[in-house]
């Protein structure tokens, strides 16, 4: 019971991380913060890195193990909003090629925003 709980928390916290991921470019860009601009860029950085090695992303680890813990030879338990998450997260149709290249794209918009809306600098 346990591990397929903490197995449920820590998809959760996979979803929020995408989410930063990818809302963060737009919502940060518009703040202007350069503290946020500088983390949000260095966790695209940190996922490029990560495919281009096609390395599997730690949380992905840990999400397997609690539920064969959990579940022995089940991963997947069924319950709906879990599920839905898990589709977001792990899409099945895309190649790690097509995702690696789309997020290259992607880090270089957020790096060419830098240029073409500097962030503020404080006085």
């Amino acid at each position: 019971m346990f591990y397929t709980f903490a197995a449920d928390i820590v998809i959760v916290i996979h979803f929020l991380w995408i989410a930063f991921v990818i809302l963060g470019f737009p919502i940060f860009l518009w703040l202007n913060s350069a503290r946020w601009r500088l983390i949000h860029l260095a966790a695209v950085i940190w996922m490029v890195l990560m495919q281009l090695t096609r390395s599997i992303c730690p949380l992905t680890h840990l999400e397997a193990w609690l539920k064969s813990e959990g579940q022995g030879a089940e991963v997947y338990s069924g319950k709906f909003i879990i599920e839905t998450m898990e589709r977001l997260i792990y899409v099945d149709n895309v190649t790690l090629e097509k995702i690696t290249c789309a997020t290259g794209v992607y880090l270089a918009l957020i790096v060419l925003s830098f240029w073409f809306r500097p962030v503020r600098r404080r006085r």
